[in-house]
């Protein structure tokens, strides 16, 4: 990255997805039958026999929900440093959120906690496999299967991770994925559901049914942004223009890439119907098969960059770097850091020229969100206080990387422990 300027993170979008954008738009085909070719293609590539895609992740997760008839009353346990839209959907259905805490420095859902936190309403586990980082799934599954509790893989932020040789989203009974701009691979918005069941995919599948195509414009609008965003971080326009932007934005209290791509904090009295009328067409089943392709690449270049800064930064004063479970293969879909005055070290870095955030993760089990399903997670609450995200996408050099690892050095040193 020139003039050692380095972007927080790097779309996936590429040259390669415009062509097949224009291509599409130019020999539109059936909606239904590029569909149904990525769902087959994605269902190969994790291991699973169906692949069904959805308009959105968190509709997905509903849709597991409405699929084995959990209903309220029902408990379903979450990790308690997640994502708050997926607890606020499992609400919006009457399903109770139980909130388990995560490992001190993995981050995914401890097995133990889970243990606890099942009662006899428990009929649902959500196993996150946060930042690119595979739980610990032999006991986890072996704990729901004793109890005869359902196992929803969140592969979100993981396509493509493997555990014990097997990528996630091949053990539970189903897993979810999302394709957004920010992710590992993109299909311009749109995610999808995996499973071996061939009752529930047909269950999902009946439930879409009926309901309409998205937009072309809003895919259209996605690739225009990936467009844009793939010339931002460029390394000969980023440093004039993107980072005076964000360095400017903090001087005032301000985040405004976090503002463009993040989501205001918010429940729902029930699943928006909208939802329905929003089914991935053709347009983003062909940009996913050409995301799919490069899969293997880009994840290889997120591991080279993630082993790099695990080797680097194990030591630096005040800095504590990740943990993975055992048999864990992070994609390092983030790379995160603990550090006490972390804001204060974030600050330290930008003035280096190395953009980072704070990320979209809530401790959900405080949060206001969710009073009547609070529970004390102590390791979710120092992650939500001190955790910062460094960058670590495909796009990296070399270069980057030495002058990443020493800017947080000279940043910590900086800020003290």
């Amino acid at each position: 990255m020139a003039l050692g300027k380095i972007p927080r993170f790097s779309p996936s979008f590429s040259p390669a997805e415009a062509v097949v954008v224009a291509r599409q738009l130019l020999r539109p085909g059936d909606d239904d039958a590029k569909v149904r070719e990525f769902e087959r293609a994605f269902a190969d590539y994790i291991g699973v026999k169906h692949a069904v895609m959805v308009p959105s992740a968190r509709f997905g997760f509903s849709l597991l929900l409405q699929g084995w008839g959990l209903k309220a009353g029902d408990e379903v346990i979450l990790p308690a440093l997640t994502y708050f839209a997926i607890p606020a959907f499992a609400k919006a259905l009457g399903v109770k959120p139980v909130f388990a805490d995560i490992g001190r420095t993995t981050h995914v859902l401890d097995p133990e906690a889970f243990e606890r936190a099942i009662t006899p309403r428990t009929k649902a586990v959500v196993p996150t496999h946060l930042f690119g980082t595979p739980c610990d799934l032999e006991p986890i599954l072996r704990i729901a299967h004793r109890h005869g509790i359902k196992v929803i893989e969140d592969v979100a932020q993981a396509c493509g991770a493997r555990y014990r040789g097997r990528r996630v989203g091949s053990f539970g009974d189903a897993a979810y994925y999302t394709f957004g701009l920010t992710k590992n691979i993109t299909s311009l918005s749109g995610a999808m559901i995996t499973t071996s069941d061939d009752a529930l995919a047909d269950d999902i599948r009946q439930r879409l049914d009926g309901g309409g195509r998205a937009p072309l414009k809003k895919p259209l609008k996605e690739a225009l942004t990936g467009l844009a965003m793939m010339v931002a971080t460029h390394p000969a326009v980023y440093p004039f223009t993107v980072h005076p932007a964000v360095v400017l934005g903090n001087k005032i209290g301000k985040d405004p890439i976090h503002d463009r791509f993040g989501e205001a904090e918010r429940t729902w009295d029930k699943i928006p119907s909208y939802y329905r009328d929003e089914r991935p067409g053709a347009l983003q089943a062909a940009v996913g098969l050409k995301q799919l392709e490069r899969i293997e690449a880009l994840n290889g270049a997120r591991v080279r960059n993630g082993r790099f800064l695990d080797g680097q930064l194990g030591n630096v004063p005040g800095v504590e770097a990740p943990t993975y479970p055992q048999g864990a293969e992070p994609i390092y879909m983030s790379f995160v850091v603990h550090h006490r005055r972390r804001d204060e070290l974030a600050k330290a870095l930008r003035a280096r020229g190395v953009d980072t955030t704070i990320g979209y993760m809530a401790n959900c089990a405080a949060s206001d969100l969710f009073p009547e399903d609070t529970a004390r997670c102590p390791n979710a609450e120092r992650a939500f206080a001190d955790l910062l995200h460094l960058p670590v996408h495909p796009n990296l050099s070399e270069a980057d990387r030495a002058h990443l690892c020493e800017a947080v050095r000279q940043a910590a040193l900086e800020v003290g422990p």
